[in-house]
């Protein structure tokens, strides 16, 4: 298994064979099976849930899958064999920047990628505070399928 070693999954628009967000759940899944989750959703946000609906997996099934694959070809590939309707996926995918557009520059300003502004400075720093107990909030009322 491949180990994750940055504090953070893999950026929203890293791909595997042209699928979005497969990467950052293989990162989120080994970051879960590490400790190292923190307040990062694991299954449990909006597009997890909307990916794992495709593949027609539990969170459960595909933490089992990345932690036992050596790396993401070897995911893609157990998740092929499993079945599911890769067309259906790459079209989820593709319109992926449209769909998830509200989000898209909240995860790149928290997660270092978009430099904040004298405006957005006082926000993140706010997020840091509340983001932790906020997440575990979450995670109780809204179980991962």
């Amino acid at each position: 298994m491949t180990q994750t070693t940055s504090p953070i999954p893999r950026r929203w628009t890293v791909e595997v064979d042209g699928i979005r967000w497969l990467p950052r759940m293989i990162d989120k899944a080994r970051m879960r099976a590490d400790g190292k989750l923190g307040a990062y959703l694991m299954g449990h946000s909006p597009v997890d849930r909307a990916l794992l609906y495709r593949l027609k997996l539990t969170t459960d099934q595909f933490v089992e899958i990345a932690n036992s694959a050596p790396d993401d070809a070897g995911v893609l590939a157990a998740l092929r064999a499993r079945g599911f309707d890769e067309a259906a996926v790459r079209r989820w995918s593709d319109s992926f920047p449209i769909l998830y557009r509200a989000f898209i520059p909240v995860w790149d300003l928290d997660e270092g990628y978009t430099a904040p502004t004298p405006f957005t400075r006082p926000l993140v720093a706010v997020m840091r505070i509340l983001e932790r107990p906020v997440m575990d909030a979450f995670r109780m009322v809204s179980k991962a399928p």
